[in-house]
């Protein structure tokens, strides 16, 4: 995988892998049903703001929210990350890329966009992988708390 090696994946790195693109694909080999049964998977909902949305042209596209800080976001044990840097906890608020689980509508929902998600990681063998299973808009005039930097 080109855009995974095994040597970015450390605890330093998981978070910073999130945002790769070609790490986001869903997991073939590790159905979230099995994986919920071992601990491997976790879903969290998360409140964000839309930076991009799949189009007719670019179909296949991810989409892409910036999300607020997720401070429960746990690692491949199921243990809330810790940075070891920093020492902050969970994941910060970032853009990310995520897979549209099947049956998720987008209908609506546009670049600019305010909305409230779930989306379920599965632990893979190397790194984890996101799937968006349900998006909702949020009023226009929520306000959002991105960390600074993130």
């Amino acid at each position: 995988m080109p855009l995974c090696p095994r040597m970015l994946f450390s605890t330093v790195a998981v978070v910073a892998l999130a945002s790769l693109h070609g790490c986001n694909k869903p997991a073939a080999d590790a159905p979230a049903e099995t994986a919920e049964a071992t601990g491997a998977a976790h879903t969290y909902t998360v409140r964000g703001q839309i930076v991009s949305v799949p189009s007719a042209d670019k179909p296949l596209a991810d989409l892409e929210i910036h999300h607020e800080a997720i401070p429960d976001f746990k690692n491949r044990e199921g243990v809330v990350f810790e940075n070891p840097t920093t020492g902050v906890r969970g994941m910060k608020s970032m853009t990310m890329a995520f897979p549209v689980g099947e049956g998720v509508s987008l209908e609506g929902i546009e670049v600019g966009d305010l909305v409230t998600f779930t989306f379920v990681t599965v632990w893979g063998e190397n790194y984890p992988e996101y799937r968006v299973t349900e998006i909702t808009e949020l009023p226009a005039e929520t306000e959002l708390e991105f960390m600074s930097g993130g």
